[in-house]
C-alpha cells in the first residue's frame, strides 16, 4: 500500500526535476565530459533547494550597521 501523500509528493519533486533538466542550456545537456550528469544533477537538486527555502535577503559583503 501506498501513502497517497507520499506518491504525490514524489511526482511534484519529479516534475520539478524535469522541469530544471529542460531548463538547462544545451550545452550543458549535451556535454561529454566525464561526470558532467552528476554535475547537472547537483546543479538542479541545488536548484530545487534554493527554491524550497523561504525567501532570504543576503546580506551584502561589506554592510555596516553601526
Amino acid at each position: 500500500m501506498i501513502d497517497d501523500r507520499l506518491l504525490a509528493y514524489w511526482e511534484r519533486e519529479s516534475v520539478a526535476r524535469a522541469r530544471l533538466r529542460d531548463q538547462l542550456p544545451a550545452s550543458w545537456r549535451n556535454d561529454p565530459r566525464p561526470n558532467m550528469d552528476v554535475v547537472r544533477e547537483l546543479y538542479i537538486e541545488a536548484m530545487l533547494r534554493l527554491k524550497q527555502e523561504p525567501s532570504v535577503h543576503p546580506v551584502a559583503i561589506g554592510d555596516d550597521d553601526r
